[in-house]
């Protein structure tokens, strides 16, 4: 069916469905790249209709566009809003019914104009611009409501409040709702928002890669953006530094027990949620630490292991317990756990295992060459005995490398270099962490790769390398380094560490365990419900998905944690409606672009203060480089916030109907 577009829709799209045949692991009827969901009939969101039906009428969907405004998302802090969106209401029903007149239509006209000049945010904007423009597109389908009322349809109507930021969230974090808090200077508000849909906040507010700053409206109307990492920080900081207790109260345990496997971001979350909706959680981790990468791969200078240990307390207290020294594979099997009495297996084991170099002589026990830059860090976070030389070269250009690299430094290591294949613009790594590490003094060797391990006595002496280019664009759209001839070089170091990847260690699993493993070496899951082949385990974390951040580990064990509760309660599970509408506005995003956009600029601003240590002091320890924002820094930069959601609407048609 062609897709029929009106109001502000600023790109085109795809005018067919997807034709062929969902893959086994995603359900008919879900957002795909290629298209909608074959029961979406109609599409309703800040930009405008989207109309997959051409008899369609929208005047009942604009109707419950304004309800589900009125009765969930308008925040009552304007008189407009409130007594708008009522009136609004109270017409529209009038009409549906068949007891409208024409003057209704303008009495309309007229709200719409003053809720979209008039109201405080844009919720209710959006809906005074959605009612003018169906005024203007669907004028016959309102006169003919007028007249003759609107019978009811078949359809459903399945909505959700939606911002750019919220959407590039793996977490799906409502952001304008409390950035706003921290403008009333709400703290304990602004933080139980967050909690609600990820409960590290001290940490993610610290070593969260951000990707809602880059999607920020302040940010893409060419202003700064708003510094959403640091103001979620500023909300944990204030409960830790005034020791106020967490507000969350325990829950009465009476579910069905469940396992987690791995106490990292996927299993943290995992527990968490499932504490929450009543079941009796324990967490088998391998380490005698909690947090997975948290507390063993970032150093201490970037995550303070107080503030690790305190939310990792919060989760304890709420009744979840976490057992350590116990590994998946050498001390017990999934089936244990099933014979133990667990009804659900979550499996978030993270990955753990160094890619290596592939170099020459990288495993023949050369004095100063170390197998991978998480193993460095793990031995490092772990007190264990690690020492480096004066002369350090880190091969990887991640987040990792940078951590290694600047660890290093605080070791004592007179000079510290990374090697990377490719070019600055390239690198993976956090730009801010990268502007860190260039100030305390380590040197970048980009565009080349080393190709050999130089060594005298069994000691590591150096690095052969060769320069590098850049050529045609590989699988992940990057342009390919390829050697430059000719090139070659040497490279003093005494040190070698390589970062430039890891993967999960699923040696654990058997052809007899009923656990599929895709090519790419990760567990396979259903997409939607997180359940792997074998029924009752689920899997979510970089043992799914690779190595990816700790936002999205949190985002994965939360989808599974609620997908468990409807296994273990109900026998099955699917996506709630919630779910639904979440997966498909990341769909259409990601391949057509975004659904709302901010119609007024911010206050203006800079870029915010930050309280770093300077760069000479930070290399002598491990303390915290970064202190974050003061209140009065806080309150000018949640200040900024445009508030810019919108309700997205979907009209659904059931099967059969």
């Amino acid at each position: 069916m062609k897709q029929i577009m009106f109001g502000r829709w600023g790109h085109v799209l795809s005018d067919r469905r997807k034709e062929e045949e969902p893959p086994n692991d995603q359900p008919a009827g879900f957002p795909s790249a290629a298209g909608f969901p074959d029961n979406i009939v109609a599409l309703m969101s800040g930009k405008g209709f989207l109309q997959f039906e051409e008899d369609f009428n929208f005047v009942p969907m604009i109707r419950e566009y304004i309800r589900q405004i009125q009765a969930k998302y308008c925040c009552g802090k304007c008189i407009t809003g409130i007594k708008g969106s009522k009136m609004l209401l109270l017409t529209l029903d009038r009409i549906l019914q068949g007891e409208g007149t024409e003057f209704d239509l303008e009495i309309l006209s007229r709200m719409a104009d003053i809720l979209n000049d008039a109201a405080k945010c844009s919720v209710c904007q959006s809906a005074g611009e959605l009612l003018r423009d169906g005024l203007t597109h669907f004028r016959d389908d309102f006169l003919a409501a007028v007249r003759y009322g609107v019978p009811e349809d078949s359809v459903r109507y399945r909505g959700n409040i939606s911002a750019p930021c919220m959407n590039t969230c793996p977490c799906h974090i409502n952001i304008p709702g409390y950035v706003e808090m921290l403008q009333e200077l709400r703290y304990g508000e602004s933080l139980k928002i967050i909690r609600e849909e990820m409960p590290l906040p001290g940490i993610t507010g610290r070593i969260c890669p951000a990707p809602c700053e880059k999607a920020c409206s302040v940010a893409n109307m060419g202003d700064v953006a708003i510094p959403i990492k640091t103001l979620k920080r500023v909300a944990s900081d204030y409960e830790f530094f005034h020791h106020l207790k967490p507000p969350m109260q325990k829950t009465d345990l009476t579910g069905p027990p469940v396992a987690v496997v791995g106490a990292g971001p996927a299993g943290i979350a995992a527990a968490y949620y499932l504490n929450r909706l009543g079941h009796p959680v324990t967490v088998l981790e391998g380490l005698e630490v909690s947090g997975g990468m948290i507390g063993v791969g970032i150093p201490p200078y970037r995550q303070p292991r107080d503030v690790l240990q305190r939310e990792i307390n919060i989760i304890k207290d709420l009744g979840v317990e976490i057992k350590f020294g116990l590994r998946l594979g050498r001390d017990f099997m999934v089936q244990d756990l099933f014979n133990q009495g667990f009804k659900a297996v979550f499996l978030g084991i993270g990955s753990h295992r160094s890619i290596p170099l592939g170099l020459k002589g990288e495993d023949e026990g050369i004095e100063g060459v170390f197998s991978g830059g998480i193993d460095f860090l793990r031995d490092i976070n772990l007190g264990r005995d690690v020492t480096v030389g004066e002369n350090v070269a880190i091969v990887g250009g991640g987040n990792t490398a940078i951590d290694c690299a600047r660890t290093c430094l605080r070791m004592g290591a007179s000079r510290v270099g990374i090697v990377y294949r490719r070019t600055e613009a390239e690198m993976p790594a956090d730009p801010e962490e990268v502007e860190d590490a260039r100030e305390e003094g380590i040197n970048f060797y980009f565009l080349t790769q080393p190709t050999d391990i130089l060594s005298e006595e069994g000691k590591m002496a150096g690095l052969k390398c060769v320069r590098m280019e850049l050529g045609e664009p590989d699988w992940t759209g990057r342009r390919r380094p390829v050697p430059v001839e000719e090139s070659e070089f040497d490279l003093a170091a005494d040190t070698l560490i390589p970062a430039i990847g890891q993967a999960s260690n699923l040696d654990f699993i058997s052809s007899d365990d009923g656990i599929e493993i895709t090519h790419r070496g990760t567990i396979k899951v259903d997409k939607q419900t997180m359940m792997t082949a074998l029924p009752g385990v689920f899997a979510a974390g970089d043992a799914v998905s690779g190595p990816l951040t700790v936002v999205h580990g949190l985002a994965g064990g939360k989808r599974a944690a609620r997908m468990i509760h409807d296994y273990v309660t109900y026998g099955k599970c699917s996506p709630s409606e919630e779910q639904w509408m979440e997966d498909l506005i990341a769909g259409i995003e990601k391949d057509h672009g975004v659904l709302v956009t901010a119609r007024t600029p911010g206050r203006e601003g800079g870029k915010p203060p930050q309280r770093k240590l300077d760069a000479r002091e930070r290399v002598a320890s491990f303390r915290e480089v970064d202190s974050g924002f003061t209140q009065r820094s806080s309150f000018i930069e949640a200040s900024r916030c445009l508030r810019c959601f919108h309700l997205i609407l979907a009209a659904v048609r059931e099967a059969g109907t």
